[in-house]
């Protein structure tokens, strides 16, 4: 039996929150709530027994189950509460009202988990992430993703014939010559200094098959700061390609030495449009790699001038960072980079940090199936509609990229 929780005496969720759904599209969460979906939810109760030492306490379990598909028991309608604007170390936030459950390590003595509401949160609480979330639909194939992530990295997709902008000599560039006689178009290089523009013409009076394949991905058109991918069910290939080829034009790979002498690094990815750098961050956490995005608000100039001054834009730079050596070692067994020098550093760099295992001990209360986020700050937003989900038996699911509570207790149907 399925129910209407209220609202007002639990927790709930800001109004167009993204809410993971197991067909591996994302949809807000008044949507969720209006027609009744699926979402993503733990397949057991995660042990947060209260803390206690001493003889006979028992093993505590630190198995978390798997991410599933479930059908909620109960719903929370919109209502006007206040709500409180949680951000994180990655740069994931999250809406949500005072009185929302959160699951979170304990930061002392024994790590295990325990229940908090939104109103205790302070900085330094560290809240799971799914590291486990394999579910992706079946639209896409690699090469077409891959086609795709290059031409929203190094692409024209505002004129008549698509174009793309490379080195005449990497990969990229010949992934795309290829990619274009397979579909029957033309390639017309344009030498300019040290790259190519490679303009795709194809039959006069015919729709051309490229243009034609960015329409159906749904990023024919977009101008810069718009670029982002539609909500379709795309395939775990479609995204695997769409990462390589995203990173192969607007990203980079990055090998440092701290002052210790200790080698680690960086895969980074670039965009000045938000809502494409969450939704690379959200494939890579489904794929298994933590990451984090990071803002750049310094003024970068473009070409032009008004009155005699360059003209400098004001877009911030959103930047997707892959840091940390267990998810570099799986990033590097995913991508398929076709840039020669990007490709041998991320293989250097995966021989440096692969002997690195993750942090994990008995005192640690989660597995590997999960990786910890921080909360950065709390503060007050005020008003907005909210929304929410109760599902069993783990009483959580996957907002924003973060596992966050249901509205109600775990085991209770509200009516």
């Amino acid at each position: 039996m399925t129910g209407v929780a209220k609202v007002e005496a639990q927790g709930g969720i800001a109004k167009g929150s993204r809410v993971w759904l197991p067909d591996g599209s994302v949809r807000a969460i008044e949507e969720v709530v209006a027609q009744r979906l699926s979402v993503l939810s733990f397949s057991k109760a995660w042990d947060v027994r209260p803390v206690k030492y001493g003889a006979n306490q028992g093993l505590r379990d630190h198995f978390v189950g798997e991410l599933v598909a479930r059908d909620p028991d109960a719903w929370a309608e919109g209502a006007l509460q206040e709500v409180i604007s949680v951000s994180f170390v990655s740069g994931r936030i999250v809406e949500t009202t005072p009185g929302q459950r959160w699951v979170t390590q304990r930061r002392t003595g024994r790590q295990a988990w325990e229940w908090k509401r939104t109103s205790a949160l302070v900085p330094g609480d560290r809240v799971p992430s799914p590291l486990t979330a394999a579910c992706f639909g079946t639209e896409g194939r690699f090469r077409e993703g891959y086609f795709v992530g290059a031409m929203l990295g190094d692409g024209g997709m505002t004129s008549c014939t698509p174009e793309f902008h490379g080195d005449p000599l990497d990969g990229a560039v010949q992934f795309m010559r290829t990619f274009a006689v397979e579909h029957a178009c033309g390639v017309r290089e344009i030498p300019q200094g040290r790259i190519v523009r490679l303009r795709f013409p194809f039959r006069a009076g015919h729709r051309n098959p490229l243009t034609d394949c960015l329409r159906r991905f749904g990023v024919w058109g977009q101008r810069c700061d718009e670029k982002r991918l539609p909500e379709l069910r795309l395939s775990r290939d479609f995204w695997i390609g769409c990462l390589s080829g995203l990173i192969d034009t607007d990203g980079c790979v990055r090998e440092r030495v701290n002052p210790r002498g200790t080698a680690h690094g960086s895969v980074e990815f670039a965009t000045v449009s938000s809502r494409l750098a969450m939704q690379v961050s959200d494939a890579l956490l489904r794929l298994g790699v933590a990451n984090r995005v990071r803002v750049d608000q310094r003024r970068h100039k473009q070409g032009g001038s008004v009155n005699g001054h360059v003209i400098v834009s004001r877009r911030p730079i959103h930047i997707v960072e892959v840091s940390r050596a267990t998810a570099l070692v799986r990033l590097g067994g995913i991508l398929d980079l076709r840039i020669g020098y990007k490709a041998s550093r991320l293989e250097r760099l995966v021989q440096t940090v692969g002997h690195v295992a993750p942090a994990r001990s008995e005192m640690h209360g989660y597995d590997e199936a999960v990786a910890l986020d921080r909360v950065k700050s709390v503060s007050k937003l005020g008003v907005r509609h909210v929304y929410g989900v109760t599902v069993n038996p783990s009483g959580l699911f996957v907002v924003n990229g973060l596992v966050v509570g249901a509205v109600i207790e775990p085991g209770v149907v509200a009516s």
